[in-house]
């Protein structure tokens, strides 16, 4: 979910235990994959499987990158790379490990470390680039940072995980490291009418909305009335929206000025400025990323007065804001109305308005599209050293990832892929 972690950063260092690795992974393929929180029942293993054993068995260093479109995604690679036979590191948020004692000492024996995702986290670098330059585990990277709930649509990745392969590449000269662009997608089993229903009727009632006439008839109509009202609701309740947009269009332009204009202030506030070539994502994150460093250094805390923490808690909330009317600036369901798009919406809607992950609505089936793996050096020598090198191979990972989800949305057969009844 989108929010700021306030605690005091601590890095928590990969202390990896292979005895309890192993019992990990044998309670993940067992319990936890098809337990209530993820309903994995399936698992499927496509693409380049061989090319990337072959590459480990050279001794290539490997890094996987990975869209991140759900709260299973961890779960799932896990699994594919027990099939694969690679033993692999996870570089997970550092409110991950701040959870509980124990839930921090698991994570740091099954060879997990921290990161502040909203800062330049040197010792996470330095962690990161020790694995892949070390050898004896697979990196695991979500480059988008955060899930999203739009399955179908990879959000722009961030450029660390290039900075790390490329310097990772640049200490270990002669040996190659290969990035392999994994594709997740997850689809429904079943059609799960019931409690998709169930959802957005305690939706409508927590949040005070009224389902115009004939909405079982017409759950599209039904979740866009909702959406409208839930995001409408927030930003009038915050003082930022005074009028509500009738007609869809007119919504996603209203919604659309809204965030860029907020942007806009945040940057402002900052003494911040966008680049030319900064779209309304990248300035949310660069202006979130300001901000979690002010609120979490522990200095400014001591030392500023509460109208300065009031002001930053004010521009936190904003950036929050922001970032959460980015994803509903493009009309994902109604472009393409599938059983899974649907499930992904209302589920996006239900996490946005309790705060909270939410229960899954049924059977799923988990696939996975390995792409061929990108050699860094390729891009090293393309571009003439690391500094040129960041953006291109960025753009890379990311355009393989989405290939591979189009691929997989091409052959998906399970019953979340047809259209939403009664559209």
């Amino acid at each position: 979910m989108l929010e700021f972690s306030d605690a005091s950063y601590r890095f928590f260092p990969a202390e990896p235990s292979p005895p309890l690795i192993r019992l990990g992974r044998s309670l993940n393929r067992h319990f936890i994959l098809p337990g209530r929180n993820h309903r994995i029942t399936e698992l499927r293993l496509e693409g380049e499987s061989e090319a990337v054993r072959d590459a480990r068995a050279r001794g290539e260093r490997l890094l996987l990158v990975i869209n991140h479109p759900s709260h299973s995604d961890p779960q799932v690679v896990t699994e594919i790379q027990y099939r694969l036979g690679i033993p692999s590191s996870f570089m997970a948020a550092y409110d991950v490990f701040l959870r509980s004692r124990f839930n921090a000492w698991c994570m740091r024996k099954l060879g997990n470390f921290s990161i502040d995702r909203e800062a330049a986290d040197r010792k996470a670098m330095a962690a990161a680039i020790a694995v892949v330059t070390g050898g004896d585990y697979c990196l695991n990277i979500f480059p988008e940072g955060n899930v999203y709930l739009t399955n179908d649509r990879v959000t722009p990745f961030l450029d660390g995980t290039a900075f790390i392969a490329l310097k990772a590449q640049q200490a270990i000269e002669g040996t190659p490291v290969k990035i392999v662009p994994v594709a997740l997608k997850f689809t429904h089993l079943t059609t799960p009418r019931k409690t998709l229903t169930r959802r957005l009727v305690d939706l409508g009632r927590d949040s005070d909305h009224a389902y115009a006439p004939g909405a079982a008839e017409s759950p599209l109509a039904a979740v866009m009335g909702l959406g409208r009202h839930l995001v409408g609701a927030h930003l009038r309740r915050h003082g930022f929206l005074h009028e509500r947009a009738g007609e869809e269009a007119a919504l996603y332009e209203v919604l659309k000025d809204f965030a860029t204009g907020l942007v806009t202030e945040i940057e402002g506030a900052l003494g911040t400025a966008p680049t030319k070539e900064s779209g309304l994502v990248e300035r949310i994150r660069k202006a979130r990323s300001a901000i979690h460093q002010i609120r979490t250094d522990a200095a400014g805390r001591a030392e500023g007065g509460g109208n300065e923490r009031r002001e930053i808690d004010g521009l936190a909330e904003k950036a929050i804001l922001a970032f959460r009317v980015h994803g509903y600036l493009t009309p994902y369901l109604t472009e393409h109305p599938t059983i899974d798009r649907y499930d992904e919406t209302v589920e996006r809607l239900a996490e946005d308005f309790y705060s909270r992950a939410m229960p899954r609505t049924g059977p799923r089936r988990a696939i996975a599209h390995l792409h061929a793996p990108l050699d860094v050096t390729d891009f090293l020598n393309g571009a003439g050293g690391l500094r040129g090198a960041v953006a291109p191979l960025t753009r890379a990972m990311e355009s393989a990832v989405q290939a591979g989800i189009d691929t997989i949305n091409a052959g998906n057969d399970a019953p979340g892929a047809a259209p939403v009844p009664g559209v």
